[in-house]
């Protein structure tokens, strides 16, 4: 659905069924089981291509840690970042363990964890095992904040955690004086822990650090939503937005971006800065984990390239330019 035939107002509609399912009001994720099983049991187009190699530096974190250390962007890997802003160590989807469930990672954490134990607060996006991961809740301090979308408060209590759930557009403060307001922001995708499908919420997050405006997508197909958004979360310094797990298009396209997509979803956004993520770590879907931030530069390469895109290796630390840069 392009920007131009989306209602804006569906980013406002009520999006919880009487029985306690979340839904997308802008249309409904329909799947079968016979399309996963059609998925999973039909022909796969990149199953001879060789595995890409997947870019990482060593990086130690020790500077997360240290005082009047300039404001940074660590690319952990998949889903997860470290954001250093005015000292504080702010963490998305945190997953440090060595598989999502069933999926082995293919590449290590970018930092050691001791790196971020004394992180200021954590946002998730939603419940999926490649981006809550219970081995990792359980580590981190039982004093870490944790900002979530609604329904998951009773997982993170079970586990000793501070959770604060949050719906869309809801919004919470934090940090001295309140420097952080964090705001749940829709987008498109499910929910789905074991076997009870959709009944916790999914969102990306805007963090406003009182700095910078950080824009987290999560997870998310293409909808006409992203330019509504932008509009009303401008300005946005960056935006982290994922480029992979993508194929086949029939069957991933209402739930993850393609390349080319989440390209679009940055222009739409307005954002400043673009940094690709959910890619080279766990291999969920057809095409290989390394595959994503090539076929991007590839499109890039088309149009001309786009300076503002800013591909990390797994392990790399962003310098953050200036705010009104």
């Amino acid at each position: 659905m392009s920007p131009e035939s989306f209602d804006p107002a569906s980013l406002d509609a009520p999006h919880r069924d009487p029985d306690g399912t979340f839904f997308n009001p802008w249309g409904r994720f329909a799947v079968r089981f016979a399309d996963l099983l059609r998925w999973k049991l039909g022909p796969n187009k990149y199953r001879d291509l060789p595995e890409p190699p997947i870019p990482r530096v060593g990086n130690d974190g020790a500077y997360l840690s240290r005082p009047n250390e300039p404001d940074s962007l660590t690319w952990v890997g998949h889903s997860t970042f470290a954001i250093h802003d005015g000292g504080d160590v702010v963490l998305t989807d945190p997953h440090w363990s060595p598989r999502a469930l069933v999926p082995p990672r293919q590449s290590p954490p970018g930092i050691p964890f001791e790196a971020v134990e004394r992180a200021t607060f954590a946002i998730l996006s939603h419940d999926h095992y490649d981006h809550l991961d219970d081995q990792t809740v359980r580590r981190l301090p039982d004093s870490l904040p944790w900002f979530v979308p609604l329904g998951l408060g009773d997982w993170f209590a079970k586990r000793g955690k501070q959770a604060t759930e949050l719906d869309w557009w809801q919004s919470a403060t934090i940090g001295g004086s309140g420097r952080w307001r964090l705001t749940c922001i829709p987008v498109q995708h499910w929910s789905r822990r074991r076997f009870r499908a959709n009944r916790t919420l999914w969102a990306g997050w805007l963090l406003d650090s009182g700095t910078r405006r950080y824009f987290f997508a999560g997870d998310s197909g293409a909808f006409g939503g992203f330019a509504e958004i932008g509009r009303r979360l401008a300005p946005i310094d960056v935006a982290m937005v994922p480029i992979g797990a993508y194929e086949p298009r029939w069957f991933m396209a209402y739930q993850h971006m393609d390349p080319a997509e989440a390209y679009q979803a940055f222009l739409d956004l307005g954002a400043k800065h673009m940094v690709p993520m959910h890619w080279g770590v766990f291999d969920l879907t057809d095409e290989p984990v390394g595959l994503a931030p090539l076929v991007l530069a590839e499109h890039l390469a088309k149009i001309g390239g786009d300076p503002r895109v800013r591909t990390l290796a797994i392990g790399e630390r962003w310098l953050l330019p200036e705010p009104n840069t």
